[in-house]
């Protein structure tokens, strides 16, 4: 097997590891509720700190890779992951898995942030689009099969199994990277770049604080005084950054690429597709199962179908991206997603199961049709000392779109079933089931807007620039490419 295709190997199962870790804990929460007798509001924080730890830190962990070399960061995170696997497994208080919890989520910023970075330093520009491509439907197997997983474990152990059996693949996953991968060594650090640790802190706290702020704010009121400060807290580090940014010699996100409208579109059309496409995961349990009367096991193979059709999808996209070079195919696929979205605005509580998975495979094709070419053009928009940049902002435009995405959808959802229910307030499962179809049906019509939201940006993407990557890279021995230094 060439060099190149043993990394995307060692990559994918690495990222299959850390996007099964979202899913699979979201599965242990009703149990973590019930062995260490806490409320939902307060066990959600084991899933919550992974989100806002890994959203705040992967734009430096991808910087740090730039500087300082992107397989020591990518191993690092292994280990540190594979350590906060164990503390977890062995943790005798909420108190310490919440902390463990803190640690393994460093290690995946660390990993996920550098991994597409180290795929596109070894791909040449004609192949990036399926590599990008597998490590999509990797992550679609990762979400598929975490809740699936993760609920069999909680079946047969104790909550404890859902960390502790996943140590031997961590360990799998550094040895595969100490043995296979081999990248260029941290030239931005041996010309005196450092890395911008104020810029880093301010990043951090803003990052947080609006997500924080955008997660909690239905359980803790938008104009609670918590919330309002913590989008103050955000506004104003953000302003701290910005002027941080423009005068730092090596900045954690240098802002000229933004005036790059392919990476610019990029991210922005990957934040926005995600806002539309979180709707899926969080509103048809309810409907699914409040008005239709599924079981947890027949919702979670019928939402199973959009990661599926990105397994099986995402890989030939790539190819496609690669060979044809569709200029628009990206946008295609986001106009496929709102689509989906907007025929899930549709739904009646007579329903048929087969017309739902018609219209979740739709959403599943549009992803996969989307992400392999958008993900291609933001790796190829930068130079290649900001590859972990950039590779770090698709998992962070990732997680902010599913933040806003969630917000958004449990808002409507709330405001539009209590509404038709003529209640002031209440748990929406209490509802009637037409209020509830109707609070569904406005939240996907939603989502589906955010999602042409994510069209228009695609469009000011502008031309492919896979051309001018190409020439600011030379071959390395064993098929990649590095800088030309």
């Amino acid at each position: 097997m060439e060099y190149r295709w043993r990394v995307l190997a060692a990559v994918a199962f690495g990222t299959y590891m850390a996007t099964m870790d979202f899913s699979i804990v979201n599965v242990a929460l009703p149990t973590l509720a019930r062995e260490f007798d806490r409320s939902p509001d307060t066990v959600v924080w084991a899933a919550l700190v992974s989100s806002l730890v890994v959203t705040g830190l992967t734009l430096t962990a991808g910087r740090a890779g730039d500087l300082y070399g992107r397989k020591r960061l990518y191993l690092a995170g292994w280990v540190i992951f594979t350590f906060g696997l164990a503390g977890a497994g062995l943790a005798a208080s909420f108190e310490q898995l919440i902390a463990m919890r803190f640690i393994q989520s460093v290690g995946i910023a660390l990993a996920i942030a550098n991994g597409n970075a180290i795929i596109t330093e070894v791909f040449p520009p004609a192949q990036r689009g399926q590599a990008l491509g597998t490590t999509g439907a990797v992550v679609g197997a990762g979400l598929m099969s975490g809740p699936i997983v993760g609920g069999l474990v909680l079946q047969l152990f104790s909550w404890h199994a859902i960390f502790l059996f996943r140590i031997p693949i961590g360990l799998a996953a550094m040895a595969l990277t100490w043995a296979v991968i081999r990248t260029p060594g941290p030239a931005a650090a041996r010309a005196g770049r450092r890395m911008d640790v104020p810029g880093a802190f301010a990043l951090f706290v803003t990052l947080s604080a609006a997500l924080l702020a955008v997660n909690r704010g239905q359980n803790w009121g938008w104009t609670s005084p918590t919330i309002l400060g913590l989008f103050a807290l955000a506004a104003a580090s953000l302003a701290a950054f910005l002027r941080i940014e423009s005068r730092s010699p090596s900045p954690v996100v240098a802002l000229g690429l933004f005036r790059e409208r392919a990476y610019s579109a990029g991210v922005s059309s990957l934040a926005l597709s995600f806002a539309g496409q979180s709707a899926v995961t969080f509103l048809l349990p309810f409907y699914l199962q409040e008005v239709k009367g599924y079981s947890t096991g027949q919702t979670g193979l019928v939402v199973a179908t959009v990661p599926l059709m990105m397994l099986l999808l995402s890989p030939l996209s790539g190819r496609a991206s690669d060979r044809y070079g569709f200029a628009h195919q990206a946008t295609a696929g986001i106009a496929f997603v709102a689509l989906g979205l907007f025929s899930l605005a549709t739904v009646t509580a007579d329903t048929p199961a087969t017309a739902i998975v018609a219209r979740l495979a739709l959403i599943g094709i549009g992803t996969s049709v989307f992400m392999s070419p958008n993900s291609a053009t933001i790796m190829n928009s930068v130079p290649p000392d900001r590859l972990g940049t950039a590779s770090a902002s698709v998992a962070t435009a990732r997680n902010i779109g599913n933040a806003v995405g969630l917000a958004l959808a449990s808002a409507v959802l709330v405001a539009v079933s209590t509404a038709s229910a003529g209640y002031s307030a209440g748990r929406v499962a209490d509802l009637p089931d037409a209020a509830i179809v109707d609070g569904v049906r406005a939240a996907f019509a939603a989502a589906g807007c955010a999602s042409s939201l994510a069209v228009i940006a695609s469009l000011f993407r502008g031309p492919r620039r896979a051309a001018v990557i190409a020439a600011e890279q030379v071959p390395v021995p064993g098929g990649g490419n590095t800088p030309a230094h």
